[in-house]
């Protein structure tokens, strides 16, 4: 019982982390254009961007949402 009950635990923690992946990549896409950084940051910030929407693709959610962290620090969110 126990098994299971930890495995519906995981289950929607990994869930709940699949859901935000998109809000955070629409939140960096706003917060791009109005946001003056040099040309290396924003290039930076557009890898790590791009480098969270690939991971959400795979199935990699709390690398994603780690990678979107980053660029959202960058750009001061």
């Amino acid at each position: 019982m126990q098994q299971i009950l930890g495995l519906v635990i995981a289950l929607s923690a990994a869930s709940a982390l699949a859901h935000g992946c998109p809000g955070e990549m629409k939140a960096i896409d706003a917060k791009m254009p109005a946001t003056k950084l040099s040309d290396a940051q924003m290039a930076k910030v557009k890898e790590l961007r791009a480098k969270g929407e690939q991971l959400h693709k795979d199935g990699k959610h709390a690398e994603s949402m780690a990678a979107l962290a980053e660029a959202k620090k960058l750009l001061g969110l």
